[in-house]
């Protein structure tokens, strides 16, 4: 069940052109309880859910008007400086729309909200910046408060950020590495393509591509289990995929060539399912993956193997797809948990001669 949610505080600034730069002006200050911001945050929330978008980190930035300053700022005292913050990224915004060469970018409305889930109040909460076209959303009153709130369609979203203000507190500035799956900033690209909301906002530095990878897979295996196919198949699957990723090495791929592979290799009988289908699910179950990513043969090969040794005495690299518990019959790598012992069915008769000639006399 969708948690409720709470509106702390949501304020919107207008972009406009009067002459040769850019130029911007805040409205009004929300009422926390104004029906049309908690709607737009409920309807944001899903399309944040069921959109691709990407996930990302901030790097360490200790300037005075770099976006993590005035995140830390701002969890500081999420009452206090919310306008404060606010004007803070306008400035960035603005900043970045007057370099050079963006001229004849087209911007509307930029809209701030800070909310929560019903119950979290204490918690810092989420910060979304959103950039919506003029007569998109919502229409707008005196003081640019919303006096109505029309449903969202995807395509009308400009450009989107979330702050997970928490997660945020809990791991910036650490490395990256060791937190890759706490990413506290999506970014959703809609019409917009512009850089510049991404340099302003921060949205640049994304999820490791080990992390997309890793999650592909993840959600290939549920989602084979979810139409209940079996252990053989899904591992067809995660093949293709891998051969796909493979072929594709040094070039970026998105989650729509994933979703088609997949879908090109279901067994018969599942032809209702689409490749919106599958995004659909990696969306909506959250996995940490990017819209676009590009992987290493590195990054591969961590992403679909197991890897151990002892010393010198043995090395081991299993597909991660090709091992079982004792139990399962199908897999031809099987471990058990219990005695810690991995047992691996040798079926290549020269190898069983090698092993067999490698085993030490016995009296």
């Amino acid at each position: 069940m969708t948690a409720r949610l709470v509106v702390l505080n949501a304020i919107a600034a207008e972009i406009s052109k009067p002459d040769s730069s850019f130029s911007y002006k805040f409205g009004d200050l929300w009422d926390g309880g104004n029906e049309h911001a908690l709607n737009f945050v409920q309807e944001i929330e899903t399309k944040f859910r069921r959109k691709t978008k990407t996930y990302g980190f901030l790097s360490v930035d200790t300037g005075r008007n770099s976006i993590p300053t005035i995140l830390t700022k701002f969890n500081s005292d999420t009452d206090g400086v919310f306008e404060d913050t606010t004007r803070s990224m306008m400035e960035r915004l603005k900043s970045s729309l007057n370099e050079d060469g963006r001229g004849n970018t087209q911007v509307g409305h930029m809209i701030f909200i800070h909310y929560c889930n019903e119950g979290e109040e204490e918690d810092l909460g989420r910060l979304l910046v959103v950039m919506v076209d003029k007569k998109d959303v919502f229409d707008f009153g005196a003081g640019l408060v919303p006096t109505r709130f029309k449903s969202i369609d995807v395509d009308t979203l400009r450009q989107a950020v979330l702050y997970d203000l928490t997660l945020f507190d809990s791991v910036y500035p650490d490395h990256i590495e060791e937190h890759q799956d706490k990413a506290y900033l999506r970014f959703i690209s809609g019409r917009s393509k512009g850089q510049f909301f991404q340099e302003a906002l921060g949205t640049k530095d994304m999820i490791d591509n080990t992390v997309s990878v890793s999650s592909i897979f993840d959600a290939i295996e549920q989602y084979g289990k979810g139409l209940g196919l079996r252990d053989a198949h899904i591992r067809k699957l995660r093949d293709e995929v891998e051969l796909l990723i493979r072929d594709k090495k040094g070039n970026q791929i998105s989650v729509n060539n994933v979703a088609k592979k997949v879908i090109s290799n279901l067994p018969d009988g599942k032809d209702g399912i689409t490749a919106e289908d599958f995004v659909a699910f990696i969306n909506e179950n959250d996995y940490k993956i990017s819209e676009i990513f590009d992987v290493t043969r590195g990054q591969l090969q961590k992403a679909t193997n197991i890897e151990g040794q002892k010393g010198q005495d043995y090395f081991y690299r299993i597909k991660r797809s090709a091992l079982g518990t004792v139990e399962d019959a199908e897999k031809s790598i099987r471990y058990d948990a219990g005695t810690r012992t991995i047992y691996i069915e040798v079926q290549d008769d020269e190898q069983h001669r090698e092993l067999l000639e490698a085993l030490p006399d016995k009296d």
